[in-house]
This record gives C-alpha cells, sequence and structure tokens, in this order.
C-alpha cells in the first residue's frame, strides 16, 4: 500500500477508496480501514505466509489448554473445549472458529500454548491475515495488529500505553493527535477496536513473567496471547488467565506424507514405521514432531544431507544434538546460490559470510535479553532487531571512542585543509591537533551523556518528518512551544559539558605551555560561559527545526528502510541548521577579535564539529557511526547492512514486523546465537 494514494470514502460500514488524493483518514472507520490494508501488505511479504497459499500447508492439532492456566470461571472451559472440538485447525482456510471468539464478545481473549516450533506464530500470522482479508470483519470486529511482548517492561509501562506507543511507532499516521483524546492509537487501542496479539510471551525477560501477569489479568481488552506453556506457571490456578488452546505434536502421517514426496527419505520412513524401538529412529521421530524441525529437516535434504545420516546413534547421542544438526542445515540451504537463481547477483551473499552475520545479529538479541534481566535495566528488546539499537550491545567506553574519534577527526581535518589553503601549516597542525583531542572528547563524553540519560530520548528512532507544507501554522507552533524547553534544557546540559571539558583541555595546554595562570584561568572561563552559550543556541536551533517536522501520510509505509530514511533527512536538516548557525556566529565573533585569517577556519570548524557532534546525537547518526561504518569495519556486519536484512526476509530468515524485523523463530535464533559464539568447524564437517 506504500504507494496507494486514493482517498477513503464511507459508506455504511465498509471504506472505499477513490482515486486522485491524498486526504487523511479523518473518521474511525477510515484510520481502521487504512490500518488493515497497511498490516495486509505487510503480512502479504512475509516469506512464510506465501509459501502457506502456495502449498499444502501441515495440520495443526490442538487441544483445551489446561485448566491452571485457563481457570474455570465464566464458561473459559467450555469456550476452550469448542475450539478443541475443530482440531485440526486448518491452515488454508479463515479459521473462522477462533474469530467467533471475537465477535461473541467484544472484549474477548484468547491464549494459544505450544512448545518451541510447533507453529504458533504461524498460526496466529495466518490468523491475522485472513480476519484482514475479510471485507467485513473491520466493521464487525476488532482490527488483528501482532506485537513482540519481548520488548515490553511491565514494571516500566502499563500494558494499553506500551501498546499505543508501538502501534505510533510501526504506524506513525495514527500518532496524529485528537481534540482532548490523545493521539488516534489511543483511540483504536482503548476503544477496543485493536485485537492485540502478543507473541511470545515466553520471549519475555524471566524476571519480568510476575508483573507482566498481573497486567494480563487485569486487562480487558480484545487480546491473544502465544507462550510456551512453562513461561506461565507461575499463574495461579484460582484466577487462571481465558479461554485457549494447545498445540500438540504432529503425528507420524503428517510429517511422513510431507517427506514421502522426497525419495532420499524413503529408507528412513521405513525404519521409522517399523516401531522397532531403535533409540535413533525414536530419536528422529520425536524430532519430526514440530513443523519447525520437519522445515529444517527439508533444507537439510534439500542442502546435499543425507537423511540417513540422522540415523548414525555415534554421531547424534541425543535430540538437542540431532536438532542442532538440522539448523545448520538451514543457512546453507537459504543461501545456496544453485538453488536461489532468481536472487540478484549482488545480494548473493556466501553462506558463511551470511551465517556470521545473522549470528552476530542474534548475539545482539541475546546480550540484549541478558542484560533485561539486570536489575537496572530498561532496553529489552529480544525479538525486534531496531535498526537503533544495533550496535548498542558494545560496551558504552567503546561507543564513546569511535563516536570521539569520529567527531573528532571530521572537524579537526577540516580545519586543517582550510589553515593548509591560508598558508599557515604550523598553525594548521596545532588546530588539528587541538580539535581532533578537545572536540572528540568532548562529544565522545556527551555521547556516554546520552545514552545513560534516557529522559532525553536522543537516541529513539523519530516518527515525523520533514515538509514544507502539509500542515497548519496553529500546529507547528504548538509542536515548536512543546519541543523548547527539552531541547534547549538538553543544549545547556551539553553546552555546560562541552564547556567544562574542552576549556579544561586548553587550560592543559596553556600550562603545559608554561602560560601564567590567569591566562590559563581566562582561558577556561571564557568557555565555561561560552559552552552554556553554544549550547542554549544549539537547543533553541534544533527547537525551530520541528516547524518543518510533520505525521507521516497514511499511504507511506512504515518500513525499518523507510523509518531509516525519514530520520536521515531529518538529522541532515537539523544538523544543517545548527552547523550554519553556530559557524557563522562563532566565525564571526573571532573575526572581529582576531582578523578574518582566524575566523574563517574557526568558522569553519565550529560549524562542521556541531553538524557532527548533534548528528552524532541521533538515532540515525549513531546507526551511521556504528552499523555504517563500525561494525562493517569489524567484520560483523556487511557493508550494506539494509540490503542485507531486505534480503534476509525475502529468503524468509527474517520477517517484517512493522519498523523492525524478527528471525522467524526463536529456536533458529537461538541457534545462531550459540553457533556465532563457537569457533568455526572443519569445512568436511559442514558438509555431512
Amino acid at each position: 500500500m506504500g504507494g496507494d494514494n486514493r482517498a477513503p470514502i464511507l459508506t455504511g460500514d465498509n471504506v472505499t477508496f477513490v482515486s486522485g488524493s491524498n486526504r487523511r483518514p479523518d473518521t474511525l472507520a477510515e484510520n481502521l480501514h487504512t490500518l488493515a490494508q497497511r498490516l495486509l501488505a505487510d503480512l502479504g511479504q512475509d516469506q512464510v505466509q506465501q509459501q502457506l497459499r502456495s502449498g499444502h500447508p501441515l495440520p495443526v492439532h490442538c487441544r483445551a489448554a489446561p485448566v491452571e492456566l485457563t481457570g474455570q470461571r465464566n464458561g473459559v472451559r467450555e469456550t476452550s473445549a469448542a475450539l478443541a472440538d475443530t482440531s485440526p485447525l486448518d491452515l488454508a482456510g479463515p479459521l473462522k472458529n477462533i474469530a467467533a471468539v471475537y465477535l461473541k464478545e467484544k472484549r474477548s481473549q484468547l491464549l494459544v500454548l505450544g512448545r518451541a516450533g510447533s507453529g504458533k506464530t504461524v498460526l496466529i500470522r495466518r490468523f491475522a491475515q485472513a480476519r484482514l482479508e475479510d471485507d467485513g470483519w473491520t466493521g464487525k470486529g476488532p482490527v488483528p495488529v501482532i506485537f513482540s511482548p519481548g520488548s515490553w517492561d511491565p514494571t516500566a509501562a502499563f500494558l494499553r500505553d506500551w501498546l499505543i506507543e508501538r502501534l505510533e511507532r510501526d504506524h506513525p499516521f495514527l500518532a496524529r493527535r485528537l481534540p482532548y483524546k490523545g493521539t488516534w492509537a489511543t483511540e483504536l487501542i482503548v476503544g477496543g477496536h485493536v485485537l492485540a496479539i502478543l507473541d511470545g510471551f515466553d520471549e519475555m525477560a524471566k524476571n519480568l513473567y510476575e508483573p507482566a501477569l498481573r497486567q494480563l489479568r487485569a486487562f480487558n481488552l480484545p487480546l491473544l496471547l502465544t507462550s510456551r506453556p512453562e513461561a506461565l506457571k507461575d499463574v495461579e490456578q484460582s484466577k487462571g488467565l481465558f479461554p485457549g488452546i494447545e498445540l500438540k505434536d504432529l503425528t507420524f502421517d503428517d510429517w511422513s506424507t510431507r517427506l514421502d514426496a522426497s525419495a532420499g527419505w524413503a529408507p528412513v520412513l521405513d525404519r521409522l514405521s517399523s516401531h522397532s524401538g531403535e533409540p535413533a529412529a525414536d530419536r528422529l521421530a520425536a524430532v519430526l514432531t514440530t513443523p519447525l524441525m520437519l522445515t529444517m529437516a527439508e533444507a537439510f535434504h534439500a542442502s546435499g544431507g543425507d537423511p540417513e545420516c540422522l540415523l548414525k546413534p555415534s554421531e547424534f547421542n541425543s535430540q538437542d544434538a540431532l536438532e542442532k544438526r538440522l539448523l545448520d542445515a538451514f543457512v546453507p540451504r537459504t543461501y545456496d546460490p544453485i538453488l536461489n537463481l532468481s536472487v540478484p547477483k549482488r545480494r548473493r551473499w556466501s553462506a558463511e559470510r551470511a551465517g556470521h552475520w545473522l549470528g552476530y545479529l542474534a548475539t545482539h538479541l541475546k546480550k540484549q535479553k541478558t542484560d533485561a534481566q539486570k536489575p537496572d535495566a530498561h532496553d529489552i528488546g529480544a525479538q525486534d532487531i531496531e535498526w537503533w539499537q544495533l550496535g548498542t550491545t558494545m560496551s558504552l567506553p567503546t561507543r564513546m571512542a569511535v563516536s570521539g574519534t569520529l567527531c573528532g577527526l571530521v572537524s579537526g581535518t577540516a580545519v586543517t585543509l582550510v589553515h593548509a589553503f591560508m598558508n599557515a601549516p604550523p598553525l594548521a597542525l596545532l588546530s588539528m591537533c587541538l580539535n581532533m583531542l578537545g572536540i572528540g572528547l568532548t562529544f565522545g563524553l556527551g555521547h556516554g551523556f546520552a545514552s545513560k540519560i534516557e529522559a532525553i530520548g536522543a537516541f529513539k528512532a523519530s516518527r515525523m518528518q520533514i515538509r514544507v507544507r502539509g500542515e497548519s501554522r496553529r500546529v507547528r507552533s504548538r509542536r515548536v512551544r512543546e519541543s523548547l524547553l527539552p531541547r534547549v534544557g538538553g543544549g545547556l546540559a551539553g553546552g555546560l559539558i562541552f564547556g567544562i571539558v574542552f576549556g579544561g583541555g586548553l587550560a592543559v595546554y596553556a600550562m603545559l605551555l608554561s602560560y601564567p595562570w590567569p591566562s590559563v584561568a581566562v582561558a577556561f572561563g571564557n568557555w565555561l560561559v561560552m559552552g552554556p552559550l553554544i549550547g542554549l543556541t544549539v537547543g533553541f536551533v534544533l527547537a525551530m527545526v520541528t516547524w518543518l517536522e510533520t505525521d507521516a501520510k497514511p499511504e507511506e509505509s512504515v518500513s525499518a528502510t523507510d523509518l531509516l530514511r525519514s530520520n536521515r533527512t531529518i538529522v541532515l536538516v537539523q544538523a544543517a541548521a545548527v552547523g550554519l548557525v553556530l559557524g557563522l556566529g562563532y566565525g564571526t565573533a573571532v573575526t572581529h577579535l582576531n582578523g578574518f585569517a582566524l575566523g574563517l577556519p574557526s568558522g569553519i570548524g565550529a560549524g562542521l564539529a556541531a553538524a557532527v557532534g548533534v548528528g552524532t546525537l541521533t538515532a540515525w547518526g549513531r546507526w551511521v557511526v556504528l552499523v555504517r561504518l563500525w561494525l562493517p569495519l569489524s567484520r560483523r556486519l556487511p557493508w550494506r547492512v539494509n540490503a542485507f536484512l531486505d534480503d534476509a526476509r525475502a529468503r524468509g530468515v527474517l520477517r517484517q514486523a512493522g519498523a523492525v524485523y524478527q528471525f522467524r523463530h526463536a529456536r533458529l535464533r537461538d541457534h545462531l546465537a550459540e553457533a556465532h559464539r563457537q569457533p568455526e568447524q572443519p569445512a568436511e564437517d559442514r558438509s555431512r
């Protein structure tokens, strides 16, 4: 829907589109329909969902969820039993039995349980797609939106507020404000017009289970929750949660029919069907009872693996070892150039390199989840690959050093070139050293300061866009007023740090040259006053730039690439404005006091230093420094990171969830993270 510029027009409970208008949706029905179309477009790009539609999906067997998790109040057992009676669930169908739960009662809630790889995510994504394809559903039931609870901290935010924030992040047009009612996202969530599908409760940090369960029990809006049963073991049996089903294992007939199409599996299936009690055969049969491992087994054979080797007890003496071997085959199969001839040559990465980069991404997520279990942790996105968070699992001193070095190199080199052009090589060398050390140290410390103080929101991706037209003067003026105090306050704090650090550096330099103490004090005092003034100027300019910021249009997509692009535009405009104002102001002041020969390079240096420094203290700036430069230089990610992530989504390794990417399954993510930390195996071992 990214290029759809048709205007929705209400007709009863439904909405039709008329071409030739970019009008924003202004009613509840229009916003719901626009949201539904956006969600359907995202699900349509899901490689797994495309395979479901084109192939023969496996049947999904289920039973009523355990009574200790659902409770027995208000007929929840009857609802659970009625859902289980429809087993097996037909993934190729509309799944109307689940939809009926939400049509029966406006605020209905449902639980879907299953062990790792049992098909929970495939089921609920298929359910969401089926509902969105039903033209009459939006007028009858809530719009299904999938959220990843692994990034929810129930100790810091209520579930309702977190859902609103995620909806505004992934669908910025819903961040538009309503008179006295908050935003459209608030209206949709609070009014029960959104079915919140929380996929993967077990992906939360374990120390957050208890507070999350307390909020879930108190939540009275449409909800669908998926989880592994063991993550909900602390639910009080007397209270329970809500009706639900539990997915069961695949039967021998289910997976043998799928594998029977391949001749290589025939001798293996004969041994598995004989019920001889052979331990190796029993282990393999147990592994193939989940859709995930069945898919991995198919990838193993497609990548050249011999199915009969899976029955060798000397190599696979446990079920876990067997699963790891099947998971090992997924990336080689997915990135095999012979099996993927339709992939453009510029995106034909080798399986070894792709596996290494995917392993780093998986390790990044695992590290975030580990950090979330620390008492003072707040950043817990264990499922979402957020471009503005990549690289943050590096130590803070390393990030400060990289950011400060870049700022110092850019500003120092610029001033050096200007001085050299004006025939002052000794002064050029001196200025280069001072700028590289002083400015680099200053903005390196500024990076650490901004990282520690989350309240200023320096490294959060902005949902806004730069546009000269599109909003009234009243709306723009209100945005400037709201941003003035926070940005001026942040600029003042940053300027004070800059003045202390830079002035202190000059004072130390003057002491080393044996300047008298009054001169040292004057050098430090000047920057102690000038630093806050510069910070105030930066904050004021950044607040004024918000005049050009507007909400995203509903017809514009919200993919990770589009959000990155809009943030890049905002940062470049901000950096240019700050650099121009400070460069002209500082250069003019120095020219008035010391002449044009010193004023010109000083103005250029100040402008570039301010522009680069401000840029690195934003989400896009940190992305450039860490993800586009440092991580590729250290060989942790490719130089074309965006292309690699989008290609991984197209190959079915990742899936897109609004403005972020996710691994198609947590088990695959964990395996890639584990393999990333281990030494590489010999080639002959990988080929078996």
